[in-house]
């Protein structure tokens, strides 16, 4: 399967390669969940929970913004609407549906990885540990970002034994504690609290932050 690109994005990696590129910026209003202050070139962070989706969008908006591309990958749930409210520029934001398959998948996300600064994927149950590792290497060759989004619970894992095909450098496990801007069954939801869980091989030590979310 081959995807196809816009020209500029096929060229950038034989332009970026020969400089020491920065991190990806995001808000200030994630800014203390990750270690680096920043999505670090070539990592994978994995969003877990029930504000999983909320949170990689967010994740992503402000580097969309500055002229980085996302590909969203497998994410059915996630909507333009859900986008444009998180802030992400959605002139710069693909959607791709790749086949379910451990080997097509990984290779179309592989194509992906290719023309894009940051993605957002759906990891099937079915990928195997070593089409996981091939993405992974590719991943930290071409310096891109990818954001797993896993909307189950720790108590009900999506995949069987617990045990994920990718290595997150970083973990964000969110559980909604509250909304508000509803009363009395009228309104609009203005508000969101998340109770944030930060761990990881990256994370020295386990955090975890409570982050109030604007709509």
């Amino acid at each position: 399967m081959k995807l196809l690109v816009p020209k500029t994005l096929a060229v950038k990696h034989s332009f970026f390669e020969k400089q020491v590129l920065e991190n990806f910026a995001v808000s200030d209003q994630v800014r203390q969940l990750l270690p680096d202050a920043g999505l670090v070139r070539g990592r994978i962070v994995r969003c877990r929970g029930d504000a999983a989706t909320s949170l990689a969008l967010s994740l992503c908006a402000r580097a969309s913004q500055q002229g980085s591309w996302l590909g969203v990958v497998g994410v059915s749930h996630l909507g333009i609407s859900s986008a444009v409210e998180h802030g992400v520029a959605l002139e710069r934001m693909v959607f791709v549906h790749p086949p379910e398959s451990s080997r097509d998948w990984s290779t179309t996300v592989a194509a992906v990885i290719d023309g894009f600064d940051l993605l957002i994927v759906a990891v099937p149950e079915a990928l195997s540990v070593s089409d996981a590792r091939r993405v992974q290497t590719r991943l930290q060759s071409r310096q891109s970002v990818m954001i797993i989004v896993d909307t189950a619970t720790l108590s009900q894992p999506n995949f069987s034994n617990n045990v994920h095909p990718f290595h997150a450098d970083v973990v964000l496990d969110t559980t909604t504690k509250s909304w508000s801007g509803i009363n009395n069954g009228a309104g609009y939801l203005q508000q969101r609290q998340v109770a944030i869980k930060v761990s990881g091989r990256r994370v020295a030590r386990a955090q975890e932050h409570l982050v109030t979310c604007s709509y």
